[in-house]
Formats: structure tokens, sequence, C-alpha cells
């Protein structure tokens, strides 16, 4: 018997998929964007339908909110035109080894993680309580420094994004 749950979480998860696809897969900046947009939402509704209201919420209102209208931003701020970008055999084979590269690295940094046992913590705490969540994120042995890097990190992606773009304008 199909649990009620089953459909709104298949749903959602198929909306992610899809999304994501077309997000790789845009022709267009603002299309990509948009797709993004729709992405993060529907994430957002997973972790709704999971019970974790407050990632939900931190999903809507930094990833769907904040980040998006960034992006948006950049792409409205960058001159019109550019040059498509012929694909290359060559660079395809680039771009997969360093995304192996950095699948790689991320499992590896997730290793402790992964393996480790619960720290444990009071038994107070639920599971996807603010409590729980702020001393996960916030804790100097734990997810710290990862958390206040993001901030340079997306910084760093706009920069490039921007260089790139200007690699492509016709020469004046």
């Amino acid at each position: 018997m199909m649990d009620a749950f089953f459909v709104p979480v298949a749903a959602a998860c198929g909306v992610a998929l899809i999304s994501a696809l077309l997000v790789i897969t845009a022709r267009g900046a603002i299309r990509a964007v948009v797709a993004l947009l729709a992405h993060s939402l529907s994430i957002a509704a997973l972790y709704a339908l999971l019970a974790a209201g407050l990632v939900a919420v931190g999903q809507l209102l930094i990833y769907s909110g904040a980040i998006v209208v960034l992006f948006l931003f950049v792409v409205a701020l960058l001159p019109p035109g550019g040059q498509q970008a012929i694909r290359q055999p060559r660079r395809v084979l680039e771009a997969a080894v360093v995304g192996l590269v950095l699948l790689v690295a991320l499992i590896a940094g997730l290793q402790p993680a992964l393996t480790g046992l619960p720290t444990g913590g009071s038994a107070s705490q639920a599971v996807g309580s603010v409590a729980a969540i702020g001393h996960e994120l916030f804790d100097p042995d734990k997810l710290l420094l990862p958390f206040e890097l993001t901030a340079p990190l997306l910084l760093v992606a706009m920069i490039g994004a921007v260089v790139l773009w200007r690699r492509q304008e016709p020469a004046s």
C-alpha cells in the first residue's frame, strides 16, 4: 500500500530533478536562473515535507530569495551579446575530470562525518530544532569554517562569471 506521503515527495523530487537539468541545459542566462529558482523552491518543499520547517524557511529566504535575486542582478548587469561558446570534446573531458576530482574531494571531506559516531547532545534537542541546527552550524569543531567560507566562495564565483562573460565579448 502506497503511503499518502509518497506522492508529494515524489512530485517534489521530480520537479527538483527536472529543474536541475534545465539549469544545466538552458540556452539563456535568465532561463537558467528561473530554473534555479524552481529547483530551490522544490528543495524547500522537500524540507517542509520532511518536517524540517526551519531549514525550509532558510532555503526560501537565503537561496530562493537572496541568492537567486543576486544571480538575476548579475545577469542583468552583464552587457548583452557575447559569442556562443563552441563545445569542444577536450573541454567536456576536462570539465568531467574536474567534476570527478571535486566529487572525490567532497566525499573525502565528509568522510569523518559519515563514519563518525554521533556526538550526542542533549535528548531535549529535537532533530531539526533551532537549537540543534544552531549547534551543528556554529560549533567551532564542526561547520563554522565552511559556513563562514560560503560568502567568499560566492563572491569568487560571481567575479569568475563576469570575467568569463567579458572574454566572450567581441572586441570593440
